[in-house]
């Protein structure tokens, strides 16, 4: 793994940790950087609705407000993160079979054309997309030969629990530094301040990044993502949604 990939959106420094090369050695960089980014996202919102409520409910505790905040951004973010997760495995474990009937059908009569166009679809959607028509040709011939036999029944292993594991604690992971200043200052100005920038800073970092490896303008995504998060978090503030 590049140690730059492996540096934790959540800060402006780089940081690697066991716990990002954990998520990265069962994630793919783009779908990295995704999730943390909606974990970030939701958090935001969520916090600021309920800081937005915090104006209202005068009439109840700082800790009972803190209370909430806690139990419904990471209640919020782990509903999300399990939901993502559980997609993402079973949309996996649903295209292997897929996959494994495609080739099976493929050894049994290898010139079908419609089961042709769907292995050369897949195709070039990887890397062999870069290898002459005459290469892919041999290679799609090596993927059927090669192809294992139709199972009955597709079951989750361990390594599907470690890939669920690695997307949830994304989203659950990014409620912590944007809820920490309200535990810490209570439901005051200077949290309210500190948690928006260090929202918007986290989702400015991960659109530079997205930018920086697709050739974009990296500044220039980071700030309109940065500025867009704040206003994001000052509506859900005024209007409690």
């Amino acid at each position: 793994m590049d140690v730059k990939d492996g540096i934790l959106p959540t800060w402006g420094f780089a940081l690697v940790d066991p716990i990002t090369s954990f998520q990265r050695r069962y994630m793919s960089y783009g779908s990295w950087l995704a999730e943390w980014l909606y974990g970030f996202i939701m958090v935001a919102v969520v916090t600021g609705m309920i800081n937005g409520y915090s104006r209202i409910a005068l009439d109840l505790f700082r800790w009972e407000i803190t209370l909430w905040l806690i139990v419904v951004t990471f209640g919020v973010n782990i509903a999300w993160g399990l939901i993502d997760g559980f997609t993402v495995i079973y949309g996996d474990l649903t295209d292997e079979a897929d996959h494994e009937r495609l080739l099976d059908g493929l050894r049994k009569d290898r010139k079908d054309p419609m089961l042709r166009g769907r292995l050369s679809t897949l195709m070039d959607g990887t890397m062999a997309s870069n290898l002459s028509e005459e290469k892919k040709a041999r290679l799609a011939e090596d993927i059927i030969d090669a192809g294992p036999p139709v199972k009955k029944r597709y079951k989750l292993d361990k390594e599907d629990g470690k890939t669920l594991l690695a997307i949830a604690s994304c989203d659950i992971l990014a409620v912590i530094p944007v809820i920490l200043p309200f535990i810490l200052f209570g439901f005051t100005s200077l949290a309210l301040v500190t948690s928006r920038l260090i929202a918007a800073t986290a989702v400015g970092w991960i659109v530079y990044k997205y930018a920086a490896h697709t050739g974009r303008r990296k500044w220039l995504a980071a700030s309109v993502f940065f500025v867009l998060t704040l206003i994001m978090m000052a509506v859900t503030w005024y209007y409690g949604w």
